[in-house]
C-alpha cells in the first residue's frame, strides 16, 4: 500500500518512506527463511537426502557419514515438551528438525534408533 502511495502521489508523506524502509528487510528475511530455505528430508535405503526444492539442490548422505545425532527435550510448560533432533555429519553439515514442524518426526527417531544407535550422543 505504501509503495503504491509513494509511486502515485507527487508529494507522499515522510512516514510512507519509513514504512517501506523498515518493512522491506523484514519481508526479505522472512521470505528467505520460509520459502528459500524450505527443505524436504527423505530417509530410507541407508541414505538421508536433503532437498531444497526452491534452490533445486539435493544432498545425499549415507548413514555412515553421520558423526552424531541428538534429541534435545525442552520443557515448555507444565505438561508440554518441545523435541528437537539434530543430525551432524562428518563434513560439518548439520540438520535440525523440531517435532512440531516435521510430520514424520517420530518415524525419523525410530529409523535412527534402528539404523545408527551407536552415533546417538547422550544429552545432559
Amino acid at each position: 500500500m505504501n509503495v503504491w502511495i509513494v509511486r502515485s502521489d507527487p508529494q507522499p508523506a515522510w512516514y510512507n518512506y519509513l514504512v517501506i524502509l523498515l518493512l522491506t528487510p523484514i519481508a526479505a528475511f522472512v521470505g528467505y527463511k520460509i520459502f528459500i530455505r524450505y527443505k524436504v528430508i527423505y530417509l530410507g535405503n541407508n541414505l538421508i537426502e536433503i532437498s531444497y526444492p526452491v534452490l533445486k539442490t539435493t544432498t545425499k548422505y549415507p548413514l555412515d557419514q553421520i558423526e552424531r545425532w541428538t534429541e534435545n527435550l525442552v520443557k515448555t510448560g507444565k505438561n508440554s515438551v518441545y523435541k528437537e533432533l539434530e543430525i551432524r555429519f562428518k563434513d560439518g553439515q548439520k540438520i535440525s528438525m523440531g517435532h512440531k514442524e516435521f510430520t514424520e518426526y517420530d518415524k525419523v527417531i525410530k529409523y535412527l534408533h534402528q539404523k545408527v544407535p551407536q552415533q546417538k550422543k547422550a544429552t545432559p
